[in-house]
């Protein structure tokens, strides 16, 4: 590894520098982060963040290196196929026409590895052009929203509901780099001894990236009645949500339909498109969401005002955050009662649902500055329970460093909070928000459309802060969740 560094420090700066030798260098470009770039190379983060000695996969800065194993370049490209109940690996084989070892060599797997309903797995490419076309006709369809005139088949990341009657499905926790089994078993609640025992561990200290556990008692989505014929998919990502995240719900209707539903007590807000056909919803979970399975209702309306209700049942589980002690000098600046106040401020501000979209990917990085705090770790202060939770993310920079518009949006607030400082609130459409805290100084007023990348303000210390950082949040919906999981991914 240090030769590799070392070498890595002589190559002349570039965004894609390729050598002959079995590795390249990537240097860090503004609104990329680590999920980015290992998408370009056929690289899972976890695998990036090894070869370049990262322990933390959300700390990378603009200008950095990373070395880039050209292995993976050549890895095959293929489909996603989605386990059903009674499939084994050789049927899926003969049913795509692959070999079994080919099966079982893309995806890191052995003839003695389970598999279960709902798991993806990768197949090859196959003889099959008719297969791989069609989907490609699927994919350049799907890319302009108003031309279709037929909603498409969900997208390979999305996950069907288990249907009424089925066999239930088990669910399984895809090991990540830091992950320990007594980490794993208090984010599910379980017992080092119970998932060992359920995944035949002689040894719970020996995991291994990308290892799939499974996790007892966790229910994956279920249909508690029949879909009416309108339906034609009725899909979720993730199977299993979790407190702080976002969730994404997908209907899709024969014919134009109006949806409304709730879940968690909230009312769910669905984005209408094709013509009332296809029907999404972004659900914030909020944090501190007890680990349950709740129960989502649906209410389908067709042109001839006929009602249509819709339940299933969610697992929503812990975040698995950490926790950390802080302390203010200040005692009015960590009194419940000021920053309730201040939550209900925010909370209420961003309930409003604007039914145009001002993102078209996922949300730019706000700041050329390292991350050094990421969202959901529970907090105490002076010593009080840790009973509230870092609602952001911050980047440490200098004073003075240009804070970045994440997207395209309009100017809500541009004001000084007693807890967050100098702040800027920006609504990008369809119930998005990201906020903007600690500036020196905001460059934006109230009511402004602001573009993406555009400087809105500057990193300062103002507010609580013990130091010169910006802290960034998303709220959705009015529910505050994980900004990071907007920057890896794009909703809907």
């Amino acid at each position: 590894m240090l030769v590799m560094l070392i070498l890595a420090n002589s190559i002349p700066l570039l965004a894609q520098e390729q050598t002959h030798s079995s590795f390249a260098v990537h240097v860090v470009q503004r609104g990329e982060n680590l999920f980015r770039i290992a998408l370009q190379y056929n690289l899972l983060a976890d695998e990036l963040a090894e070869a370049n000695g990262i322990s933390d996969v959300d700390a990378i800065s603009i200008g950095q290196r990373l070395i880039i194993p050209l292995a993976a370049e050549s890895a095959p490209s293929g489909r996603t196929h989605i386990v059903a109940a009674g499939e084994t690996l050789a049927s899926i084989a003969t049913a795509n026409e692959i070999t079994l070892d080919a099966l079982l060599r893309l995806n890191n797997l052995s003839l003695s590895d389970a598999i279960f309903a709902g798991q993806q797995l990768l197949i090859p490419p196959s003889v099959s052009a008719s297969t791989t076309a069609n989907a490609t006709e699927a994919t350049d369809s799907d890319a302009n929203d108003e031309a279709i005139t037929q909603p498409t088949a969900p997208a390979p990341f999305r996950h069907a509901f288990a249907r009424v009657g089925a066999a239930p499905a088990v669910f399984a926790h895809a090991v990540k780099s830091g992950d320990t089994l007594s980490q794993i078993a208090l984010r599910y609640q379980q017992t080092v001894e119970a998932l060992a025992s359920a995944n035949n561990l002689t040894d719970p200290s020996l995991l291994r990236i990308g290892q799939r556990l499974t996790i007892p008692g966790i229910q994956l989505p279920r249909l508690t009645s029949d879909l009416p014929e309108i339906v034609s998919a009725f899909t979720i990502d993730p199977l299993v949500f979790e407190e702080g995240r976002t969730g994404r719900i997908e209907l899709l209707t024969s014919e134009p339909a109006v949806l409304s539903g709730q879940f968690l007590g909230q009312e769910l807000r669905v984005i209408a498109r094709d013509g009332g056909r296809r029907h999404n919803i972004l659900v914030g979970i909020p944090m501190f969401s007890d680990m349950a399975v709740y129960p989502l209702m649906l209410e389908l309306r067709d042109g001839t005002d006929t009602v249509f209700s819709i339940t299933a049942t969610l697992q929503v589980v812990s975040g698995g955050y950490w926790r950390q002690t802080i302390t203010i000098s200040d005692d009015e600046l960590v009194a419940p009662a000021v920053e309730d106040a201040e939550i209900t401020l925010l909370a209420g501000l961003t309930k409003d649902f604007s039914e145009t979209r001002h993102w078209s990917s996922s949300l730019d990085l706000p700041a050329a500055a390292p991350m050094n705090a990421v969202f959901g770790t529970l907090r105490s202060y002076n010593g009080s329970p840790f009973d509230r939770y870092h609602r952001g993310v911050d980047f440490a920079g200098a004073p003075g460093t240009s804070v970045l518009a994440a997207a395209d949006g309009a100017v809500i607030l541009a004001d000084r909070l007693i807890i967050r400082g100098n702040t800027t609130l920006i609504d990008h459409g369809w119930g998005v928000y990201t906020l903007y805290a600690h500036q020196n100084e905001t460059l934006v007023q109230l009511g402004d459309a602001v573009k993406t990348g555009q400087v809105i303000g500057t990193i300062g210390s103002t507010g609580r802060s013990t130091g010169p950082h910006l802290h960034w949040e998303v709220w959705l919906n009015g529910v505050n969740v994980d900004p990071m999981q907007w920057v890896r991914q794009t909703f809907p």
